[in-house]
Parts: structure tokens; sequence; C-alpha cells
């Protein structure tokens, strides 16, 4: 679709061939469709992805990778911002409500939701880092479920927003004592006893899938816990999506008292206008 744009909308009306990789014209066509058409960042990003999927390197270079089209995309990022997906975001104590029931009387399905749910919740990750947190190196047994005040979760991942560097890590941190039922600390640490005789010997993440052979869950499956849970609160699922997660959590950490310095650190955002 973007590659039939780009042929249509430019390469046919300037006599060129779509399929010669000419830094020029696909710069220029980029640079119009920020500034003349007014459209959005992504759409320069996806289009300049898809042109450069299907024409040879140049210069040494994918197209999308090439330095002259590497600026022109910085500068869009700053032209044209993304913005925010979501006006206003559902209360993240209805989530926490609609799981306040004892893990013990869980499915594994239903504590695999919880758990995703609580995790994602907490570190306000992305779906791709949520399901690539790695396992504690303690054996989940040794953990006191009652006095454990957080745990550690190493990313599996180099998240969004990064380019190299330390992968970073998580900290879950653990609720009231009244609020046991769906404290993130307790529900983690049962699940991970419940699936750790399930998982293979190699295995190294979190989240595993709740049938057979139990292995790491793809990001499309920890989106469908997450639209579970959602429907398990009554929120509307036609208006909201998984990726309402991280602002719905941030929303909820700000109310809290967090400051927006500490919110974008710990959910890895580059500014809070994309909040």
């Amino acid at each position: 679709m973007f590659l039939e744009r780009y042929r249509i909308s430019y390469c046919d009306k300037n006599g060129l061939n779509p399929m010669e990789p000419n830094i020029s014209a696909i710069a220029t066509y980029l640079h119009h469709k920020l500034h003349v058409q007014g459209v959005k960042f992504t759409t320069v990003e996806n289009d300049a992805a898809a042109i450069s999927k299907y024409l040879p390197l140049v210069e040494g270079y994918s197209v999308f990778n090439h330095p002259i089209i590497k600026r022109l995309r910085k500068a869009s990022y700053h032209v044209v911002p993304p913005e925010p997906k979501y006006n206003e975001f559902w209360d993240a104590e209805l989530v926490l409500k609609a799981w306040n029931t004892p893990n013990s009387s869980l499915s594994l399905l239903d504590l695999s939701r919880k758990t995703y749910t609580l995790c994602k919740l907490m570190s306000m990750g992305r779906d791709a880092d949520v399901t690539n947190f790695q396992l504690p190196k303690r054996d989940p047994a040794s953990f006191n479920r009652d006095d454990t005040q957080f745990i550690i979760l190493k990313r599996g991942i180099l998240t969004k927003s990064q380019r190299k560097g330390c992968k970073g890590l998580v900290k879950i941190e653990a609720f009231k004592p009244e609020q046991a039922d769906m404290c993130p600390v307790r529900t983690l640490i049962d699940y991970l006893v419940r699936t750790q005789p399930l998982r293979h010997k190699e295995a190294t993440e979190v989240f595993v899938t709740s049938v057979k052979p139990h292995k790491l869950i793809a990001r499309a499956t920890g989106g469908k816990w997450l639209m579970e849970s959602l429907n398990r609160a009554g929120i509307d699922t036609v208006r909201y999506k998984g990726h309402s997660f991280r602002g719905a959590a941030a929303n909820s950490k700000r109310s809290a008292g967090a400051s927006v310095e500490r919110i974008l650190k710990e959910g890895m955002w580059k500014s809070e206008k994309v909040l």
C-alpha cells in the first residue's frame, strides 16, 4: 500500500521509476507529505519503511537508514510530533478491583491474565517489554509472598525508545496487606510457583502459554489477556485497547502523587507530549 502510494502519487506524476533507489526523489516525496499534506509522523515513518523494504541498498544503507532520510525522519518528529492516542483514560482501580480474587481460585489461564495485567500496570511497559520480562534468579518457592516488598525483573529487550545500552530493570512493588488479593508481588510469586514445573528448563521469560507446550507467549497473546481484563472490569473495549494500559497506569501514578519526571523515566517515554 505505501509503496503503491509512492508510485502513483509521486513517481508516475514525475516520470520516475519507483523501483530505482533515488534518495533525492524519496526525500522530496516524504517532505511533501509532511509539509504540504500535513500527515502524521507515523505516516512518514511507515512510508519510509515500506519503500525501504522493496528497494536495494544505497551507498551501503537501506533507504530507511540512509543519512538523508534519517535526518528527514528525525525532523518530522519535531515538526509533527506523535499525538497521544487517547485524550482520557479509564480508572486503573477498576481493573485492579476486577482481579481482587484469591489466586488459588483462578485457573492457570486467568492467573496468567491477572499477572500479565498487573505487571503491565505496575511497569507501564509496552507489550513487547512485558512479554520479554526475564525470570528472577531466585527460586520462586524461596519468596515469602506475605513479606516480599518488591521483585526486580530484568527486561529481555531494549525498549522502543532505546538504541543501545543496558536493557534495564523493572521494580514490581507490593500493595498493602489489606489489598493482598490484587497485589502484583503476591500474584507474580503465585504465578511463578504454579508455572515452574511446566516450564522448559532453558526458559528465561516470565510469561508462558497456559497450554502445552508452555512456551514464551506471543505479543498478541499478551494483548488478548489485557483485553480480557478490560472486559472483566466492564471497560469499553471498542474505545480502549491494550495500548491504553500505559496511559491509564501513568494517569493513576500521577493521581497518586508521582512526579512527571518519575513517570517518564519508569515508562521509558521521551516526552510527556505522547502520554
